[in-house]
């Protein structure tokens, strides 16, 4: 009796004893009843929330040889887990460290534009208090506040680093005849044969302490934060002509003139020459320092040239700011007053 092609439950080739069956048919289909056993049989010995799912077309099936898929081997979910790092998911150690990075550097960025938005507003206020006729709190020097000085409310951004710079200069500026007026006490008080009138050099060197300390601050230094606060020309000449001086006096200073106020190189040497190591050891650290203060002087004197010519002031503006600033003032209006009534009482209308 032959056996029906199309019965589920045979065994064998259900085209077995069809006298027309094609051989290539009858194998193909032998190897897909094949594949199909084995589909089962790995289906129900792999947990089906194991495996991961084909990047083919196919799902399942085309891992394990059939469906249309290329041939291959189930790989678990757990297989997705970076060996070297331990972290699944699709997202290694590397990227989570870098998504760390770019969180700390917003964060960083919203800090600065916060802190640059309280500076923006405490200017704001600053400028509307002075507008409005209110200046600001006296707040230097500290002990005996007779100004306002504030580098960061008051000159531009991208000059504060140069204004910061020359006020250290300045504060250094202090230390230094600070030290010069102790290493001259030293010096008077080991009496070196070689050294004369050292009682002369530590009374001129006491006397810097005051006198170069306001002029300095005066005619130099607040000059050149003005000339930045308020892009003068006038303020810029008058840092360079004060400022000029101020580094001959750097010179001078390290060079140690006797009975000058100057623990410098020449007394160093007197010094060494009477025996006296102390007086010698200060002289030679004070010649250092005003060696180095003028080569840092200098260079940021070079450097405020440069920003003078490249923001393209001129002499004649600079004059013309003068003139503006005096008759602005009131010493320059008491002067037009005076000559004005004058002219008016002239009998000839010349000025006499």
């Amino acid at each position: 009796m032959s056996r029906n092609p199309f019965d589920d439950n045979s065994d064998g080739d259900p085209f077995e004893d069809d006298p027309f069956g094609d051989s290539s048919i009858s194998s193909a289909l032998k190897e897909g009843k094949s594949n199909q056993r084995l589909t089962e049989d790995t289906r129900d010995a792999i947990p089906l929330h194991s495996v991961r799912r084909s990047e083919d077309a196919g799902g399942f099936l085309s891992n394990v040889g059939f469906g249309g898929g290329r041939s291959g081997s189930y790989k678990p979910l757990e297989a997705d887990t970076d060996a070297n790092t331990g972290y699944s998911g699709g997202m290694s150690k590397t990227d989570s460290y870098s998504m760390d990075s770019r969180e700390a550097e917003l964060r960083r960025r919203e800090e600065a534009l916060e802190s640059r938005e309280q500076e923006l507003r405490t200017r704001e206020a600053n400028v509307n208090s002075m507008a409005n006729g209110a200046r600001p709190p006296l707040n230097f020097p500290p002990l005996y506040p007779i100004m306002y000085h504030n580098i960061d409310l008051e000159v531009p951004i991208g000059d504060r680093r140069t204004v910061r710079t020359i006020f250290y200069i300045w504060l250094a500026l202090e230390a230094i005849l600070v030290f010069n007026c102790v290493a001259c006490l030293i010096v008077m008080i080991s009496n070196a044969s070689d050294v004369s009138n050292a009682g002369a050099m530590f009374g001129s060197s006491f006397v810097y302490l005051f006198t170069i300390t306001l002029g300095s601050f005066f005619l130099w230094y607040r000059p050149v934060y003005n000339a930045y606060m308020k892009d003068s020309s006038m303020f810029f000449y008058l840092f360079f002509i004060f400022n000029g001086f101020h580094l001959l006096f750097d010179a001078y200073m390290a060079v140690g003139v006797p009975s000058a106020g100057s623990a410098g190189m020449i007394i160093m040497l007197q010094c060494l020459s009477s025996g006296k190591t102390a007086g010698a050891a200060l002289s030679g650290i004070t010649f250092s320092l005003w060696v180095l203060h003028f080569l840092v002087s200098s260079f940021m004197y070079i450097k405020v040239r440069r920003h003078y010519k490249a923001r393209g002031h001129t002499f004649t503006e600079a004059k013309q700011q003068a003139y503006m600033g005096f008759a602005q003032s009131g010493a320059g209006q008491a002067a037009v007053g005076g000559a004005a009534n004058a002219y008016i009482r002239s009998n000839t209308g010349n000025f006499v």
